[in-house]
């Protein structure tokens, strides 16, 4: 399959995750959490590899701190690429986040986030969380402060 390359001026997709991964989180790091891809402004794919200090009173189940951290950092993710190039741009900061959990995840998380709804101030996001086999563990939604210089 080939994908459709960006319009002239538009950033590639290296560029987007090259924007995310220079402004690291060390939550992230802590957690295990890994940038997927990032096609497009507004849209990220991560990913949470289920292990052992992760678990609930159930280890082999990914707690769900855990997913709603990964839920958060996707749709963060998202906005970077959105209006992380921006010069007044200084950051976000969840001001609501909305996890309905629907399954139990016991492998790898992966948490995909699209934009739903932007301006200079904030930022409407939207998250699916999927097991490795594909299933819908849970959705969220997470709003954001836009922070400007």
């Amino acid at each position: 399959m080939t994908s459709t390359p960006p319009a002239p001026g538009a950033p590639t997709p290296e560029t987007l995750r090259a924007r995310v991964e220079s402004r690291p989180v060390p939550f992230w790091q802590t957690l295990g959490i890994e940038v997927v891809r990032i096609d497009e402004p507004g849209h990220a794919v991560l990913r949470l590899p289920m292990r052992p200090p992760l678990g609930t009173r159930r280890a082999e189940v990914l707690h769900g701190g855990a997913i709603a951290t990964l839920i958060d950092a996707a749709a963060g993710a998202a906005i970077i690429a959105a209006v992380g190039d921006d010069p007044d741009y200084a950051g976000q900061a969840t001001l609501d986040i909305n996890v309905s959990y629907l399954n139990a995840v016991t492998t790898e998380a992966i948490a995909e986030a699209r934009i739903l709804r932007s301006s200079r101030t904030f930022g409407f996001t939207q998250v699916e969380v999927r097991d490795a086999a594909g299933a819908l563990a849970a959705v969220g939604r997470v709003t954001y402060s836009i922070i400007r210089k």
